[in-house]
C-alpha cells in the first residue's frame, strides 16, 4: 500500500476511535454545566433510597431485556443463513451485545465478540452479522420512538414526526415485500422477510421495553417520574446514546435524559442511571468477560446439533427434476419452471416453492405421511424466517393440518375428469356438444403431440395471446419456455397449416393436469372445447386414470378472479375437488395469501430444470435441447 493511503486509513482509523470519546467527554462537559450534580456521597446516599423489591425487579427486567436480545440476534443468524443453531445463537448474542454496549465502539467489540464466541464463524461473517444488528435494531428502535412521539409528543410537530417515521417504515415494509432483492454494482442485497421484520420488531420492542422499567425502578424513592413519561425518554436517549458509540453510552444517554425530563431532579435521574448501569451494564459485561475468556462455558448444557428437535426426521434439498413419474399430483411438475424443489423430510417428499417471504409446500405430497411434515415445514421455515404454508393441498392434507393446530382456508376447487368414463352424451353435455359442431364446422383440426412439436408457431401463439390478455401469470401456472412445453403432453389446434391454439398438460403415471392454455385472438369458437376432448382421448388410450382441468377459486372473491374459467370448465361435468391453503398462525396465512398472489401476478422469468432425457415418462422427448434452441423466440 503506497505511503499516502496508508496515512489516511491510519486517520481515519483513528478518528473512529477518537470520535466517540470525544462524544463522550463534550456531552459530560455539557452535563455539568446544564446540571448542579451531587457529590458521590450524596448519590450513594439516594442509591440507599432504593427499595431491596426495586433491585430485584431491575435485575429481572435486564434478565428479560437479554433474553430478547438473545432472540433477536438468532434472527439475525437465520437471515444471513450461518447455520448456527439457535440456542448458539441466543447465548452467543447476550454476551456480544452485554460486551459491546459496555465499551462502546459496538461494530468493532460486537464483531470480535461474535466471532470470538462462534469459532465457525470468520471476521467478515461476524462483522455482517454485527452491523445487520446494529442496522436493523436501530431502524425498529427509530420506529418505537415514531410510535412514542405520535402517541405521547408534547407538540403537534412531534406528533407529525412520529406519523412520518411510521410512514416511511410502512414503506419500507412494501418496498422489502414487494422487491426482496437488490443488486447494487454487482453486490447482491437481501432485504429481510416481513416475518424477520416483524420478529425484529418485537424483540426490539420488549428489549428497549425492560430496560426502560429497570431504569424507572431504580430511581430513588420521591421522584414523580411516571413509567408512560420515562420510556419514551428512554427510547429517545438510547438511540442517541447508541449513534454516538461512546462507551456504554456514557454521556450521551445522561445528557438526553436530562433533556427530555426537564422537570426531574437531576441528582435522583443521575442516582437512578448510575444504579441503571451497575445493573444493566456492568454486571452483564463482567458475564459477558467471563464467557470471552472461556467461550466453553457458553456451551455447557447445550444440546448437540445432531440431535436438535426440530431436524428429528431430517431433511434434503433435491432438484425439481427428481420428482418421480409416479406420484400422487401431476401438477408438481410446476416446479420444473417456478425455482421450487423436491425436499425431503425423512422419508416423506415434497414439491416445495422457498421465495423470500413462505415455505410453501405446493399441492399434496409426492409421497410419505402426511401428519409428518407440518411440524417440519414449520422448522424449515423458521429457519428461513419464512412463513409455512401448504398451497392448494387436498382434504386429506388440510386435515392433518388441521390437527396440528393449523389454519385453514378453503381457496379454490380442482375440475377432476375420469377419461375412461367419459362421454359427450346425455343433457349435461348439450352445451359442449353445440361447440364442438361449432369448431367442426370451421374446419378445426385437433390432434396430441407426443414429441416434435412446432415450438416457434407455438411461441407465435403465445405472443399474440399475452399481446391480447396481458403478462402470463406464474409460479402455479406454467408459461411458455420451448424446453418446458416439451416435456408435456400438448393438444394443438390447427386451420388448414396454421396453428391458432394448444393446450400442455403436466404427465405423471397416472394423472395428466391442464396447465397452458393459449390461442390466437379470433380463434374458432369451441377451440378450447375440442383440445380438452382430444387431451381425454389421448388419456384413454394412454390408460391414464385422472385428468385434471386444474383448479377454479372457491372463496368470497372468486367471481372477480373466475374469468369464465368455471363456466368453461363445467361444460364436461367434472368432479369438483376442494383444495385449501393452510398455515400454523392466521398472520402467516395473510402473508402466505399476500405472496402467492404477488407470485402469480409477477412471476420471475421461467428457469427450466430439465429432466434427463431417460427418465421413465420422458422417453420421447430426446431431442429436446435441439428443439428448444430452433425455437428461441425474441422476449
Amino acid at each position: 500500500m503506497p505511503t499516502r493511503a496508508r496515512r489516511k486509513q491510519t486517520v481515519a482509523n483513528s478518528l473512529r476511535v477518537v470520535t466517540p470519546l470525544i462524544i463522550m467527554a463534550g456531552c459530560l462537559f455539557a452535563l455539568t454545566r446544564q446540571a448542579d450534580l451531587p457529590h458521590i456521597h450524596d448519590l450513594l446516599i439516594l442509591l440507599g433510597q432504593v427499595p431491596a423489591p426495586h433491585w430485584i425487579g431491575a435485575l429481572g427486567a435486564t434478565i428479560l431485556s437479554f433474553w430478547a436480545l438473545g432472540r433477536y440476534d438468532a434472527v439475525a443468524h437465520r437471515h444471513l443463513r450461518t447455520g448456527v443453531d439457535d440456542p448458539t445463537a441466543r447465548r452467543a448474542g447476550m454476551a456480544s451485545i452485554a460486551f459491546s454496549q459496555a465499551v462502546g465502539f459496538g461494530l468493532f467489540s460486537g464483531s470480535f465478540a461474535r466471532w470470538r464466541l462462534l469459532p465457525r464463524l470468520n471476521p467478515l461473517q461476524s462483522a455482517q452479522l454485527t452491523g445487520f444488528v446494529g442496522i436493523t435494531f436501530m431502524t425498529a428502535l427509530a420506529v418505537i420512538c415514531g410510535l412514542s412521539l405520535l402517541v405521547v409528543g408534547p407538540s403537534l410537530g412531534m406528533r407529525a414526526s412520529g406519523a412520518g417515521i411510521l410512514l416511511v417504515s410502512t414503506v419500507a415494509c412494501g418496498l422489502c415485500f414487494l422487491h426482496p432483492e437488490w443488486r447494487i454494482r454487482g453486490l447482491r442485497l437481501r432485504l429481510p422477510s416481513l416475518q424477520a421484520i416483524f420478529a425484529l420488531a418485537l424483540w426490539t420492542l420488549m428489549d428497549v421495553t425492560f430496560a426502560g422499567v429497570a431504569l424507572w425502578l431504580l430511581l430513588p424513592l420521591g421522584h414523580d417520574i411516571g413509567l408512560g413519561v420515562m420510556l419514551p425518554a428512554y427510547f429517545l436517549a438510547l438511540g442517541l446514546a447508541i449513534i454516538s458509540s461512546s462507551p456504554g453510552g456514557a454521556g450521551p444517554l445522561e445528557l438526553a435524559m436530562l433533556t427530555l425530563l426537564p422537570g426531574a431532579d437531576p441528582a435522583i435521574l443521575v442516582a437512578g442511571l448510575l444504579a441503571f448501569r451497575a445493573v444493566y451494564y456492568a454486571l452483564p459485561a463482567a458475564l459477558a468477560g467471563v464467557v470471552l475468556l472461556w467461550p466453553n462455558l457458553m456451551r455447557r448444557g447445550l444440546p448437540l446439533p445432531d440431535h436438535a428437535e426440530d431436524d428429528y426426521l431430517g431433511s434434503d434439498v433435491r432438484p425439481a427434476a427428481s420428482q418421480p413419474f409416479v406420484r400422487p399430483q401431476a401438477e408438481t411438475g410446476v416446479i420444473l419452471q417456478n425455482g421450487g424443489h423436491v425436499m425431503a423430510f425423512g422419508l416423506n417428499q415434497v414439491a416445495m416453492l422457498d421465495t423470500p417471504q413462505i415455505s410453501a409446500v405446493l399441492f399434496d405430497p409426492i409421497s410419505g405421511r402426511r401428519g409428518e411434515i407440518p411440524d417440519a415445514l414449520r422448522a424449515h421455515a423458521r429457519a428461513r424466517n419464512t412463513a409455512a404454508c401448504f398451497y392448494k393441498c387436498s382434504a386429506r392434507t388440510a386435515l392433518a393440518a388441521k390437527k396440528q393446530g393449523w389454519k385453514v382456508l378453503k381457496i379454490a376447487q380442482d375440475a377432476i375428469l375420469y377419461p375412461a368414463e367419459f362421454s359427450v352424451k346425455g343433457s349435461k353435455f348439450r352445451q359442449l356438444r353445440r361447440k364442438l359442431r361449432h369448431a367442426e364446422k370451421s374446419g378445426l383440426r385437433v390432434e396430441p403431440a407426443w414429441s416434435s412439436l412446432p415450438l416457434v408457431q407455438m411461441a407465435e401463439v403465445d405472443e399474440a395471446w399475452t399481446r391480447q390478455h396481458g403478462a402470463a401469470r406464474g409460479t402455479t401456472m406454467g408459461q411458455f419456455e420451448p424446453g418446458y412445453v416439451s416435456i408435456q403432453m400438448t393438444c394443438l389446434a390447427w386451420v388448414e397449416d396454421r396453428l391458432v391454439g394448444f393446450m400442455t398438460f403436466h404427465r405423471a403415471a397416472d394423472e395428466w393436469c391442464l396447465d397452458l392454455v393459449r390461442q390466437l385472438p379470433g380463434a374458432p369458437d369451441g377451440t378450447g372445447h375440442a383440445l380438452i376432448c382430444a387431451a381425454i382421448d389421448a388419456a384413454r388410450d394412454a390408460g391414464v386414470r385422472r385428468l385434471s382441468l386444474a383448479a377454479v377459486p372457491d372463496h368470497r372473491f372468486s367471481q372477480r378472479f373466475d374469468g369464465g374459467l368455471r363456466q368453461f370448465k363445467s361444460c364436461f361435468a367434472p368432479k369438483w375437488e376442494p383444495r385449501y391453503i393452510a398455515a400454523p398462525t392466521w398472520p402467516q396465512m395473510a402473508l402466505a395469501i399476500a405472496e402467492m398472489t404477488r407470485l402469480v401476478h409477477r412471476p420471475a422469468r421461467p428457469e427450466v430444470e430439465m429432466p434427463q432425457a431417460n427418465m421413465p415418462g420422458f422417453e420421447n422427448h430426446a431431442d429436446v435441447a435441439e428443439n428448444t434452441v430452433a425455437a428461441k423466440w425474441t422476449a
